[in-house]
């Protein structure tokens, strides 16, 4: 009898972890879009996905929805969020090897594609500033939602972890 694996390529632009039950994009924002996002850009992804691109690329009446992540297919879920501590903690792991787009060290489990980036927007927020987690050092920080240099969002579904 083999070992389950943790994480599923669903093979539709998500993976799932068996140990979580959570569903995650299988490559970040970055991988996807070629581009970096504020605090404000990576809610708006989510509610893109879920309200008018439905994930597969039409609306519910079938025409194409238009936009700017056309190209971003996530299982045809609507329900994307930005993940918690607790989630994207789970995603960290110190003995875990993957690469950043820049061919640093990042704890990402390998599963995932090498490439994204290392800090990634999270759910929390406070005023003007948002939360950040490092895949480097599985550190947490704030920063100033308009920020959009080097940060990316790997978005989840699935009951919330706390």
């Amino acid at each position: 009898m083999s070992k389950k694996e943790r994480f599923i390529d669903n093979q539709d632009g998500t993976m799932t972890d068996s140990t979580t039950e959570l569903m995650w994009m299988r490559e970040d924002a970055w991988q996807k879009e070629a581009k970096w996002f504020s605090w404000d850009e990576a809610t708006e992804l989510a509610n893109h996905l879920n309200d008018n691109y439905l994930g597969t690329g039409f609306t519910s009446s079938g025409t194409t929805t238009g936009g700017p992540y056309n190209d971003i297919k996530l299982g045809g879920f609507q329900d994307w969020r930005l993940p918690t501590e607790d989630e994207i903690q789970s995603l960290y792991h110190e003995k875990a090897s993957n690469q950043d787009k820049y061919g640093k060290e990042i704890h990402l489990w390998s599963a995932f594609p090498s490439g994204g980036l290392a800090t990634v927007w999270l759910q929390g927020e406070s005023g003007h500033e948002g939360t950040l987690f490092d895949f480097k050092n599985g550190e947490f920080r704030p920063m100033f939602k308009s920020k959009s240099g080097r940060m990316t969002v790997r978005l989840v579904r699935g009951e919330m972890l706390k």
